[in-house]
């Protein structure tokens, strides 16, 4: 007869070698389970950090490089303009330059022509360098030349005539008011020779306009 056990007691089983193996292997299963589930946990998180990180990246990139593109255009933009400005400036200045150069010629001649005048009275042989210029282009078979020169000047040439290593009896040197000191105006009788201060300055400015008319 067996014992009596209080009610809702039960009685102490035992497991068997089988339970406890079963038991055993279905902690291993949630264990494996749990390992799996976290591998493809930290692949996932991994994977997407590294396509996030290089998506973000190249998104980086592609930005800057607009960016850098715009400011780019920008500049050549603002360059464009300021040459286009500097362009028209300068056609400006030329054109501007073109229509005052009569007078800008003008106004040097009458400043080269005072700077000679001043030179001339300091430097008196300038007078006898002139006239031995200009007695180069005299024929050499003349027989007779005609000095015309400034009363000023016209005594300083007597007192220096040897200087001009000429005949005295095929010179003539004559005083003129109308020339202007330093300059002087031959004549023979096949040729008259203007080598007065004014032509000079002439010749030098229509030199000059020549020049320039070329360029425009």
């Amino acid at each position: 007869m067996k014992p009596l056990l209080p009610k809702g007691i039960k009685p102490y089983t035992p497991l068997s070698f089988d339970d406890t193996k079963n038991f055993s292997a279905k902690e291993l299963e949630d264990e494996k389970y749990k390992k799996y589930l976290k591998k493809g946990y930290d692949e996932g998180f991994n994977s997407g950090y590294e396509d996030g990180l290089k998506k973000g990246y190249d998104e980086g990139i592609k930005k800057a490089q607009n960016e850098i593109k715009k400011k780019a255009e920008k500049i050549n933009d603002i360059a464009g303009i300021l040459k286009k400005a500097i362009d028209e400036l300068s056609h400006l200045k030329t054109e501007q330059i073109k229509a005052f150069l009569p007078e800008i010629l003008k106004l040097s001649i009458k400043i080269a022509e005072k700077i000679v005048a001043t030179k001339i009275s300091v430097e008196k042989s300038l007078i006898i360098a002139n006239v031995k210029e200009a007695l180069k282009s005299v024929p050499l078979n003349e027989e007779k030349v005609i000095i015309r020169l400034n009363p000023e000047d016209y005594n300083f040439l007597k007192e220096n005539f040897k200087e001009l290593e000429l005949d005295e009896k095929m010179v003539d040197i004559e005083p003129s008011p109308d020339i202007r000191s330093g300059g002087c105006y031959i004549e023979t009788i096949s040729k008259e020779i203007d080598s007065t201060i004014e032509q000079k300055l002439k010749e030098i400015e229509d030199a000059l306009s020549s020049v320039f008319s070329e360029e425009g």
